[in-house]
């Protein structure tokens, strides 16, 4: 052998670590497995944290939005007399802006197409409740007054009342009882695949909120992830609050 006559030797330990210098093609074809199968493995990992990521961001977004939405809806009811359908629509409209119009001709049916799609999806999946006045406050300080629009007497937590403001007992409670407290409960649907899934049974798993709860029955019902997303927001009564 060349090598031998010119005194080159290798260390015994070359073969036994897998080199060789006379079978180059051996060695490709075995490191190329082996970089196949790291990447069986890795990839759906991958796959599954870019989903998992995008779907964070879609929840986030969603929280975002119902946030700004209710203090939409707790003015309107603020200015509505307490009115329920109000809140409702304010809040529909708000949540309108998850469904983005900006692939349409026509920006009116869009608007509205989003607006039917969010009332029929608060309908199942949505909830306002009031939490201030409550029942004990509408008791204790409403009254009867004249109003000039419906030419007719109303029962009212009005927005100035003279003896209310006047005691020296019951002035803290009246105050109180003149701001409009609500809380919302939104179910948001989670369609990214794996990641959807995973994260709807993390929140019914690790949370035991009310909203968490609202909305897993309502998975289980629907046999759909969903997330649940929940706002408080309060504002001081601009007009009498009624029943």
């Amino acid at each position: 052998m060349l090598l031998s006559r010119l005194g080159i030797t290798f260390p015994a330990a070359f073969p036994a670590a897998g080199f060789s210098l006379f079978k180059p093609g051996k060695t490709l074809l075995k490191q190329s497995g082996q970089a196949g199968i790291e990447l069986l493995i890795v990839w759906p990992v991958i796959v599954a944290a870019v989903f998992t990521f995008v779907q964070a961001l879609i929840i986030w977004w969603g929280q975002q939005t119902l946030t700004v939405a209710n203090q939409y809806a707790v003015r309107a009811g603020s200015i509505n007399n307490g009115s329920h359908n109000a809140m409702v629509n304010t809040l529909v409209a708000g949540m309108a802006g998850l469904k983005p119009q900006l692939s349409t001709d026509n920006k009116m049916v869009a608007v509205t197409e989003a607006l039917v799609e969010q009332r029929l999806h608060y309908a199942q999946f949505g909830q306002l409740k009031v939490l201030s006045p409550t029942v004990e406050d509408f008791r204790q300080f409403a009254d009867w007054r004249w109003d000039d629009e419906l030419k007719a007497e109303v029962l009212e937590i009005s927005v100035d009342h003279y003896h209310a403001r006047a005691s020296s007992d019951g002035s803290e409670q009246w105050h109180q009882a003149r701001v409009l407290v609500i809380e919302t409960y939104w179910c948001l649907p989670l369609d990214i695949p794996i990641a959807g899934e995973f994260l709807s049974a993390t929140q019914t798993l690790l949370s035991d909120s009310k909203a968490a709860r609202y909305c897993a029955t309502r998975s289980r019902v629907f046999n759909k992830p969903l997330w649940a997303l929940s706002n408080t927001a309060q504002h001081s009564m601009l007009s009498g609050y009624r029943k």
